[in-house]
């Protein structure tokens, strides 16, 4: 999603207040800024860094950083923009960087954005070099006032509210939310704050949801899904289950650290994630990567697991597993991926490799699971049939279900039927 040519008029109209105001109800266009002194660093490449996330209500909404020099005689100096435009609802770190006038005297820095959608910041760093470049409560946790902060908004459409929020904060205690929702219906699975909590595990931040009541079930998603991915699980689901959505580590709304992504590391965090909800025992559903993280939790935590439904998973990866083109594929992706080494291309990176380096298990270990399984997978699936057989055949209270027609995406496509098949299985005695 590319706004050039709109951030360009954007900024036109920033620099230009009256104008603005004309269209700022209209276009829902607004910005949050610092002004610093910049002299020590004149004619200096500088980059903005900060972390940035925008839950949509208008699907055309998004925001952009920016720097812009004021000179030493009071002119306009240079400006720059990032591109594209940021849009996901998961915090990510974006960056920006311009070379300083020579005769550069102040630096405005910050966020524009347009369009109706909830915008939270959090973590403004400016660096020239490796040097940190001082600014004043970089990640809003000096004031809970915006009125008596050094950040400030001055333009703000009208409806919107401006809050520092100690809730979902990328790091520390609080962050910025510029919440042009105006009283929208939110609360769909993955946008739900009344269901929604925030867990410290293993180093990250993980988010999930709660829906209804009952025998726990952990629904886990696939690979760069986010709780959303089931919204039609989880209206169906929690008319019988306990249900506990969760956004894996690194995607949807849950945080991430340098450690290598693995199915382990994953079945790690949702074992921890258990502890902390005092649950000594789930079903799971998996689809896709969360299948493969299930098989791996019923490996290494079986007293924890009751019944498993897996969709779409493999227990390791190779050309038997899915076709070499894949490999290809996803090869391709990523060389075009490493050209931007913004936070959020380099994490989307990690989980490329993910699919094509994990999981690392082998038949022979899954006969370490004991629960019940029903092993499931789209005629038309991703993932060979054969491979499906073979996970079915290693675990000794399995069931195999090859969806007739059905492709890797059978609970999204076909949702009435899946949901059945998965409640049939968990009913059962």
């Amino acid at each position: 999603m590319k706004k050039c040519k709109f951030f360009l008029l954007m900024f036109f109209l920033f620099n230009n207040n009256s104008l603005f105001s004309q269209n700022t109800d209209a276009a829902a266009m607004g910005a949050v800024r610092q002004k610093i002194s910049i002299r020590e660093f004149r004619g200096k490449q500088i980059t903005l860094q900060a972390t940035v996330r925008v839950r949509q209500i208008d699907e055309k909404a998004g925001a952009i950083l920016f720097l812009k020099v004021v000179k030493e005689n009071g002119q306009p100096g240079a400006v720059f923009y990032s591109n594209p435009s940021i849009y996901k609802n998961s915090w990510n770190t974006y960056s920006l960087s311009g070379k300083l006038d020579d005769d550069a005297d102040t630096l405005s820095f910050g966020s524009l954005f347009s369009g109706k959608a909830i915008y939270s910041y959090d973590s403004f760093t400016l660096r020239v070099n490796e040097q940190i470049v001082p600014c004043n409560d970089n990640g809003f946790e000096s004031t809970e006032d915006i009125k008596s902060s050094p950040w400030a908004v001055p333009l703000l459409p009208k409806g919107f509210l401006v809050n520092i929020s100690s809730a979902y904060a990328f790091e520390g205690k609080h962050c910025l939310v510029i919440d042009g929702s105006g009283g929208a219906e939110l609360n769909t699975p993955g946008e739900n704050d009344q269901a929604g909590a925030v867990a410290n595990i293993n180093g990250v931040k993980i988010y999930y949801e709660i829906y209804g009541s009952g025998d726990p079930l952990l629904l886990l998603h696939g690979n760069q899904q986010a709780i959303g991915v089931f919204k039609d699980q989880v209206k169906e689901f929690s008319k019988y289950y306990k249900v506990i959505a969760v956004d894996t580590r690194g995607q949807g709304k849950s945080t991430s650290d340098d450690k290598m992504y693995t199915y382990d590391l994953f079945a790690d965090d949702m074992n921890e994630l258990l502890n902390q909800l005092h649950l000594d025992s789930v079903n799971i559903v998996g689809w896709s990567d969360g299948g493969n993280t299930a098989l791996i939790m019923a490996m290494k935590y079986p007293a924890k697991v009751k019944k498993v439904v897996t969709m779409g998973a493999c227990v390791f990866i190779d050309k038997t597993v899915v076709d070499k083109k894949v490999f290809r594929q996803v090869n391709t992706v990523i060389e075009k991926l490493k050209k931007d080494t913004t936070g959020s291309n380099l994490n989307t990176i990690r989980l490329y490799n993910l699919l094509i380096t994990e999981p690392r298990h082998s038949y022979e270990d899954l006969k370490a699971i004991s629960c019940p399984v029903l092993v499931m997978a789209g005629q038309k699936d991703i993932i060979k049939e054969a491979h499906t057989k073979g996970i079915a055949a290693h675990i000794s209270k399995s069931r195999l279900l090859i969806a007739a027609k059905q492709t890797h995406y059978y609970p999204v496509e076909n949702p009435a039927a899946f949901n059945e098949q998965v409640l049939n299985f968990l009913k059962e005695k």
